[in-house]
């Protein structure tokens, strides 16, 4: 079939991985670029954490995809469902087909309804939000109404989910209210796993601010269901037993997967949940030279971040140039960034790489692990305006 079009360098995703990706390609004077993305808002959302703490409006996390897309980049205002990768041509939703000699993916990742149903009806009814899944405001609404003694529940997915140490920031927002307001409430933290980043010295920080809390945490526990009207969640823990938990208030980050298409395209290979079956140190997809993946649905074998992010696209980039030339290709180390709020406005950076050291880009005689209030300043109002004006302009 013949395709409507073709690129020099096709990327499927206009989010931070494919609008810093196709910036960052046209600064080194690649000019036939596109980027498929069916949304006309994008959104930073790291903000949506203080969205969902009262301490951002959710505008100030959007612009318009329109204004995002670099000059000289076309928006193509649709979705991918399909990779031919033996052809070199991505069908879209709208049935067209665009070629490519490059492909980019960064598609994210979507809610695993197999692993738990009903997350749709869930996030429908006004006792369970998440800001995972679009829903800040509802969050901030639920903090601020829930009654004196109510329960709390708080999730946190087996990987891949995007940036763990955002899946507690919620918890700990909600918590700082609340003490603020002299508002007891039991609060509940469900961990799919058996530590929380894998970073000892940095998990053990996290879990003793919850023990200082009063949180319950429930560690290798899962959420196997959820009953939005009798308002109580199904959780299995490592050995099968099963029970229920009440909640009053449950701000659910339900377990991820890669997109389906990513699958049935033969892209996701060996990587578990649907992921891209890339080279973690190089990007380059492991069966197709001419592909390459960052972002929350790549195998990059690291816990997903903003800041992971920031060092993938320009190895990606300069990989996939490199590539065309016979060059040796550079690695990345797996470096990524937690940034996790401990209290109203202190936060823990927690940089590390993807063998669980710590990698600080203090000085070294700063406690790495320390929550600090400039720490949480340039996470709330530095990074935000670095997102908008370096990085999506692939200045960063």
């Amino acid at each position: 079939m013949v395709a409507d079009g073709s690129y020099d360098v096709l990327v499927i995703g206009g989010g931070n991985a494919g609008i810093s990706a196709a910036a960052r390609l046209i600064r080194q004077g690649v000019e036939d670029v596109a980027v498929i993305e069916p949304q006309q808002v994008h959104t930073y959302r790291p903000l949506l954490s203080y969205v969902g703490g009262g301490q951002a409006a959710l505008q100030s996390a959007e612009r318009t995809q329109r204004s995002v897309t670099p000059r000289g980049c076309d928006w193509i205002r649709d979705s991918a469902v399909a990779v031919d990768a033996a052809q070199g041509v991505v069908e879209c939703a709208s049935g067209r087909r665009y070629g490519y000699r490059d492909l980019i993916l960064g598609p994210g990742l979507v809610p695993d309804t197999d692993a738990l149903p009903g997350v749709d009806a869930a996030m429908a009814t006004s006792s369970v939000a998440s800001n995972y899944l679009n829903q800040a405001e509802e969050t901030w609404r639920l903090v601020q109404e829930i009654a004196p003694h109510g329960r709390a529940v708080f999730t946190l997915p087996r990987p891949p989910v995007s940036c763990t140490g955002t899946t507690l920031k919620p918890l700990f927002l909600a918590a700082a209210h609340w003490h603020k307001t002299s508002r007891p409430v039991d609060i509940t933290l469900v961990i799919d796993r058996h530590r929380l980043l894998g970073v000892p010295d940095l998990d053990d920080r996290l879990l003793g601010r919850c023990h200082e809390l009063g949180v319950h945490v429930l560690r290798d526990t899962a959420v196997t269901a959820v009953d939005p009207g009798g308002q109580r969640i199904t959780l299995a823990d490592n050995v099968g037993a099963t029970r229920e938990l009440p909640y009053d208030m449950l701000h659910l980050v339900p377990p991820f997967r890669g997109p389906h298409w990513i699958e049935a395209s033969g892209l996701a290979g060996r990587a578990p949940h649907g992921l891209i079956d890339i080279d973690p140190l190089t990007l380059q997809h492991r069966d197709h030279a001419n592909v390459w993946a960052a972002g929350d649905a790549a195998a990059v074998d690291t816990d997903p971040s903003g800041g992971a992010l920031r060092r993938q696209i320009a190895i990606l980039v300069d990989n996939l140039l490199a590539a065309r030339t016979g060059k040796r290709l550079d690695t990345y180390d797996g470096y990524t960034v937690a940034p996790v709020t401990t209290s109203a406005h202190r936060l823990i950076p927690g940089e590390f790489d993807r063998s669980g050291a710590i990698t600080s880009s203090l000085p070294s005689f700063i406690d790495p692990l320390a929550a600090r209030r400039s720490a949480w300043a340039f996470d709330r109002y530095g990074l935000p305006r670095s997102y908008w004006n370096l990085i999506l302009k692939g200045r960063l």
